[in-house]
């Protein structure tokens, strides 16, 4: 039996689940990958009522239909693919009721980031734990799994203040700056774990449920919130993909919340520019459309440009 701490599946579920999960640890799959595709498989194992052999595709589509996001049930398809590859590769199945699953695309609609009120609410919580959190989340980006997994001896000191090794997704560990207030909430939560729980620490999901009922927002938001305002003070995507712990620009880039003000700033910046070294500008338009602005905002942000500077005809 897995995961002691989660709702446990079916007793028909367990062996292959057991035996699921060891061939994963052998493959080299994180914990954190392990425990959430093992959390995705028995919360559909307790809901199909069925024993893992004798379920077929239509069962796992209408499991999937259930009302989800485009993102979780993706997360999910990926999850139950695994599952049943491996059940089919070790014997237990003749067949794959994945096979006949289409695969679902990232959505790559951005996502709002918390607004301030959350985070003040959240910073001025009674509960401690989500003091914490939400400091962890919107003051140094962690994602919940590294969030749960702070111990207050991965608090260092540095040249300049105080860093926390943050043990990220992948098992890469990367170092992240602290603000003094939020070093020293860390450093007052004792040895150990910050946020124990019955079994080590708390999990996932406990994470998600304190911030969420406290702040009306999910932990993700607050990340978002920190990266947006990282990017907005240093103008600089490679720091926020640092900090974030990112592979991959262009996923930072999907968590950089910009708004029609960020776009008239980065045009009326570019004219200045354009200004100081003598070059006109005639087509603004052109340059914000060529980046996949809308051509709503691109016609607000240009006659906003416009409507301010018409005084110099070298601009337009």
């Amino acid at each position: 039996m897995q995961f002691e701490s989660h709702r446990q599946p079916p007793a028909e579920w367990v062996e292959w689940l057991d035996g699921w999960v060891a061939s994963l640890r052998v493959h080299g799959a994180t914990p954190a990958t392990i425990e959430h595709w093992w959390y995705v498989v028995s919360q559909f194992a307790r809901e199909a009522s069925m024993p893992p052999d004798l379920v077929e595709t239509n069962d796992v589509l209408a499991w999937l239909g259930r009302g989800v996001g485009v993102n979780t049930m993706r997360s999910e398809v990926i999850a139950l693919n695994s599952f049943f590859q491996w059940s089919l590769r070790d014997g237990r199945r003749t067949d794959d009721p994945m096979e006949c699953v289409p695969k679902v695309k990232r959505r790559k609609q951005k996502q709002k980031p918390a607004p301030r009120e959350a985070v003040e609410k959240g910073m001025n919580h009674p509960d401690p734990r989500v003091r914490l959190l939400v400091m962890l989340f919107a003051d140094a980006g962690l994602r919940r799994a590294e969030a749960v997994q702070c111990r207050t001896d991965d608090v260092i000191d540095d040249l300049t203040g105080k860093s926390l090794i943050v043990h990220g997704k992948g098992a890469k560990d990367r170092v992240v700056p602290l603000d003094e207030p939020l070093a020293r909430e860390l450093m007052s939560a004792g040895p150990g774990w910050v946020f124990p729980g019955q079994r080590g620490h708390i999990c996932n999901d406990t994470a998600y449920a304190l911030v969420k009922d406290a702040t009306g927002w999910p932990p993700h938001a607050f990340r978002r919130r920190f990266a947006t305002d990282v990017w907005r003070a240093t103008g600089d995507a490679v720091k926020v993909q640092s900090l974030l712990g990112h592979e991959s620009l262009a996923t930072t880039q999907a968590y950089i919340y910009q708004t029609a003000d960020d776009l008239r700033q980065a045009v009326k910046s570019m004219r200045s520019y354009r200004q100081h070294e003598g070059i006109g500008i005639a087509h603004p338009e052109q340059l914000l459309a060529a980046y996949g602005i809308p051509d709503s905002i691109v016609s607000a942000v240009v006659e906003s440009v416009k409507t301010q500077d018409r005084s110099n005809p070298k601009l337009f």
